[in-house]
Order: structure tokens, then sequence, then C-alpha cells
């Protein structure tokens, strides 16, 4: 079966939809790199071409005429779909999907992404999708190469270590001050802010004052569901957090918090980075997860 597409130029489609959306032609001559004269010249062919007027020109701005609304909406969802066509088309034959949780896409991987992307190499598609920590296996069975997990055991997958469990209090300069004043018996402690859903491994107050009984009493100020939006409040100096090596060096190395002086506390959890069921056949996952390893805080 043959078929015939009698249909008019990208660039006059290209061109309408500009004028619709920008409503006016400077204006999307200006966005497209091109005179204005051009652009009403692609517009007045449609016109011509199909009987119908596109647009009210004695409107300021000009607006689309019924028939120009209709064919508008209709040219944005055909042109959308050659686009996702072309990006198909040249997008790389090698793709890895990385699935992690929130925090650790913003604070260990976006640190590492540019040098992950560069020594991978343009032919490989690096991915990252976030979920949240309980939900990252379904994201695994969408087909994703690497998980993130926390855990005080290795997994029997093939994997690297990214991060070793080591905390300490963390806070702006004048809160850092207050809880060493606190300490000392001298005054109140500051606020402590704490995460206010299960933490899947990650240690929260009650396990550092476990260990630690000079916080013991501290009050805690205010939860947060989200470690990234944790540390934010710290550095804008609502409280005292607790700061995992690793995810908060970029916030330390800024100056925007500060460590408590005392020792690096560990229970021995680490995040783990593993190939899953589809990374094992990926070469170019087994690539990224050796660099990975290498990237290690």
């Amino acid at each position: 079966m043959s078929r015939k597409y009698l249909l008019p130029s990208i660039s006059s489609l290209a061109a309408f939809e500009a004028v619709a959306r920008l409503q006016g032609f400077a204006r999307a001559a200006d966005e497209l790199n091109t005179s204005q004269p051009a652009i009403s010249r692609h517009i007045r062919n449609l016109e011509i071409r199909y009987g119908a007027a596109l647009f009210d020109r004695e409107a300021s701005p000009i607006r689309l005429t019924s028939k120009g609304r209709q064919f508008h909406a209709e040219i944005v969802q055909g042109l959308d779909l050659l686009q996702g066509a072309v990006r198909t088309l040249v997008r790389p034959e090698k793709t890895v999907t990385l699935v992690c949780s929130h925090s650790v896409s913003h604070l260990l991987l976006m640190p590492r992404h540019r040098h992950l992307r560069q020594t991978l190499g343009p032919e490989v598609d690096l991915r990252l999708l976030t979920a949240e920590y309980n939900l990252t296996q379904s994201a695994v069975d969408t087909g994703a190469d690497i998980v993130f997990e926390y855990a005080a055991s290795p997994p029997e997958a093939e994997h690297v270590v990214v991060c070793t469990e080591e905390v300490k209090p963390v806070g702006t300069a004048e809160v850092i001050s207050k809880a060493k004043r606190a300490l000392e018996g001298d005054g109140a402690p500051p606020p402590l802010l704490e995460l206010s859903k299960d933490n899947f491994g990650w240690m929260n107050w009650p396990g550092w004052q476990q260990a630690h009984p000079a916080y013991a009493d501290w009050p805690v100020g205010e939860e947060f569901d989200s470690y990234v939006y944790l540390l934010e409040a710290a550095a804008a100096g609502e409280g005292l957090a607790l700061g995992w090596r690793g995810f908060t060096d970029g916030y330390v190395e800024r100056g925007r918090l500060e460590e408590m002086t005392v020792d690096w506390y560990s229970r021995n959890t680490r995040i783990y980075a593993r190939l899953t069921r589809f990374g094992r056949f990926n070469p170019a996952a087994r690539q990224c997860l050796a660099l990975l390893g290498a990237l290690r805080g």
C-alpha cells in the first residue's frame, strides 16, 4: 500500500506554531532566527493553500481564529510526536539507568554526574530515576540497571560501596556555638532537625543520643520528610542536623554548614550500588558501577 502525504513544510508549521504561541510575527522571527517577512510568507502560504484564515490580524496582539485554534492544537501534538521520533532516532544505543532516592541523587550523584557522563562517553545515555526509598524496587522493575541501597551487609548481586555511614552533628556557626555551650552546661541546646518518616537505614537522633548521652535530653524542633530539605533548614540556621559524611561535604566545603568537633560515629551501615537483573547484561552498566566505586566518598 502506497502513502502520499499532502503536507506543508515543517518550516511553515514551525512558523505558524511560533506565531500562535508568541502572539507576534516579530517575536516568532526572533525565536526561529529568521526575518519577519519570511514568517509572514509562511503563514500567508498556509492560509492560501488551505483557504482558511488562521489569525485575526485586526486584534492587538494578533490572535488565532476558531479554525486557527483547532489547527494549532493539532499541530502542537504532531510536532511533539515528530520531535519525540527524532530524539529516539538520535538517542545513544547504550543506556544506563540508575535508581535511587532523591537524597542520594541530589547529594551524592549530582556532584559527580558530569564526571560520570564524561567518562562513560557520548555514546552512553546516563539516566537518573528517583523514587521514595521504599519504592525503588518497583522502579527497578521498569528496567533500571543499577540501584542504590542502604544495608549493614553487602548485597548478593555485583556491587560497590558508594558511602559508609559516618555521622556527626552539623549546623551553622551560630548553631554549632550554641550546641557547644549547651554541652558545657551554658544555656539551652539548639533544636534538633529530624526526619519524620522511616529512614530505612539512616541513623536518626535517637541512635546518636543512645551512643552520646550528653545529647539525650535535647528536644526535636522540626521534622522533615526529605533529608535534602532537612539540610537546607540546617543551612538556614533553623537547628542542628545529623550530618552523614559524603552527603554534607558540599555544604561544609561551601561554608554553609560546620561540623561539631567530635569523632565521626558509625554503625557500619553502607550505601551500596548494585547491578539489577537487567544491569548484569549491560556492559555500560558494569562500567558505570566501577566508576561509582572509584568515586566513593
